[in-house]
């Protein structure tokens, strides 16, 4: 293990020498061609951000466990060997061929750079963040001493480092050396701020579009209600997990940021209901449900589907970087904005109803619902479920759902347009079910599914996105099965702060679906 840690400090000293020498060597074309200033200046700001994450890496490393810092050797081999095929190129080029010629070859090379580190940082940046996880005192030291480092240094790096501290403690706030920025932050909403707002439907989502009079500004709200109807545990729960939606970053997140919570009481004072209200991306249009756009069975291009795919699966590798499980991923709460002429916008996941701290004691008590069972795994189908919440539950239910998304078409059908009216098996499924099939404990429905689910996707998905996109989906739908090559063994994956089960998910999941191109 020392040979790993010292290799991984080998390999972000290589790669950040690397990086130097070939800047230094752009830098000297760089007066001569307005074109090559203008991409240096983007590639340089670039590499600012990646060298604070490259150095912060090499603080903790001795803090990392085998298999996450595997996987971060093996991340900086990757880009020790990009770094390498890029500084000999300028190199070379610097020593022979004619200007003209060489200004050229520069511009080309300057954007193949970017693109290069753009790909590696999309494989990096997931396993960065879980870094956000590790209870260790001594990442919240080095974390402390980097951000010194940095206080003087303007830019998005030095607001990343800020970040990553203010999710540290709003995720471990009795753990971390500055408890109080976790415990300060104010989420609680006054009702009275909604007065005279406007509410607006989503259709098959229990989410609804807010519009505050006299604003333009569009919020989304949903209700956290227990199925156990216990509200003091939900309330602490909500309220952590908005002070952690209130410091991410959208768009490296694909989650909506939480803008607070509101308390709702009944006229004794009794608390009834929790809302959860997030911020929508500015200029937002009121989105629109996924199982909706299912529903319509327009069609939609198979890069757009692609595209949906692979925020979807980002939205799940931040929550359980957030450290929590989501247990409800389904296309009831996954909302699509539209964007320009296209219905097939940004996709963000809520549904956060159900969703619990990974570290939490999970709830036993399920539902018979057919149409909420069928993006279930198994071992958490039916009114009274046998095994505690697992991350590896969902991503079974991200694989129901990039299976559904794959054939554009709704496993769950309503006889009339309403969420009203009782939900039947979509002739997409091709499984008959209902309610009954769940009420028993050990029900042979489980197991059909999955195995159904299973043999749908081997046959119909390959003609449609490809044989990659279809080993994803079945790499979810398998990833608790034994055997499977994707996340081995449960016991394989048990560590103190979860994270190797994270930094699977992304090698085996997030990075594959990146992959994809059409």
């Amino acid at each position: 293990m020392a040979e790993l840690i010292l290799a991984i400090i080998g390999g972000v000293d290589a790669s950040i020498n690397l990086a130097n020498r070939a800047l230094k060597t752009y830098r000297a074309f760089r007066t001569a061609d307005e074109g090559i200033d203008e991409k240096l200046v983007l590639l340089e700001a670039h590499w600012v951000k990646l060298e604070v994450q490259l150095n912060f890496l090499k603080k903790i490393s001795g803090q990392l466990e085998g298999g996450f810092a595997q996987s971060q050797f093996d991340l900086l081999q990757k880009l020790q060997g990009k770094l390498v095929q890029a500084t000999s190129r300028i190199e070379m080029l610097a020593s022979k061929g004619s200007r003209k010629l060489k200004y050229a070859v520069v511009r080309d090379g300057l954007d193949e750079l970017m693109a290069e580190l753009e790909a590696w940082e999309s494989r990096f940046d997931p396993t960065w963040y879980l870094i956000i996880r590790m209870s260790s005192v001594a990442i919240d030291s080095a974390l402390g001493d980097s951000r010194q480092e940095q206080a003087t240094t303007l830019g998005e790096n030095k607001s990343l480092l800020d970040n990553i501290h203010a999710l540290r403690n709003a995720i471990r706030p009795r753990t971390t050396n500055n408890n109080a920025i976790g415990d300060r932050v104010s989420i609680n909403l006054d009702i009275s701020g909604l007065h005279d707002a406007t509410e607006r439907a989503i259709p098959f989502s229990p989410a609804k579009a807010i519009l505050r009079k006299g604003s333009t500004k569009l919020l989304i709200s949903e209700t956290v209600k227990p199925l156990s109807g216990n509200f003091a545990h939900v309330k602490l729960d909500v309220e952590h997990l908005g002070r952690i939606l209130k410091q991410i970053d959208p768009d490296t997140f694909g989650l909506l940021r939480c803008h607070g919570i509101l308390k709702r009481r009944d006229p004794s004072q009794h608390l009834v209901a929790v809302d959860m209200i997030y911020e929508t991306p500015q200029d937002s249009l009121p989105p629109r449900s996924l199982r909706q756009l299912l529903l319509e069975q327009k069609p939609v291009s198979v890069s757009a589907l692609v595209q949906m795919a692979k925020q979807l699966v980002r939205s799940v590798s931040s929550i359980h970087s957030c450290d929590f499980v989501h247990k409800n991923v389904r296309p009831e709460n996954i909302l699509v904005f539209p964007h320009g002429s296209s219905s097939l916008g940004p996709s963000v996941l809520l549904g956060f109803s159900q969703f619990r701290h990974a570290h939490f004691q999970t709830s036993l008590l399920g539902d018979p619902a057919w149409h909420r069972n069928l993006y279930r795994h198994p071992q958490r189908q039916g009114a009274f479920v046998r095994e505690r919440y697992v991350m590896q539950h969902d991503i079974f239910s991200l694989g129901v759902c990039l299976l559904e998304i794959g054939l554009w078409r709704s496993f769950v059908w309503y006889p009339h347009d309403s969420t009203n009216c009782v939900p039947v098996p979509g002739m997409a499924l091709g499984l008959a079910l209902s309610d009954a099939d769940f009420h028993t404990v050990n029900s042979t429905a489980s197991l059909r599914i999955r195995e159904h689910l299973v043999e749908v996707a081997k046959r119909e998905l390959p003609s449609r996105l490809g044989d990659m996109y279809t080993d994803i989906v079945l790499a979810c739908l398998n990833c608790l099965e034994p055997g499977n090559e994707a996340f081995g063994s449960e016991e394989d994956l048990a560590d103190e702060d979860g994270i190797l089960v994270g930094v699977r998910f992304v090698e085996k999941i997030l990075t594959k679906v990146n992959e994809i191109f059409v």
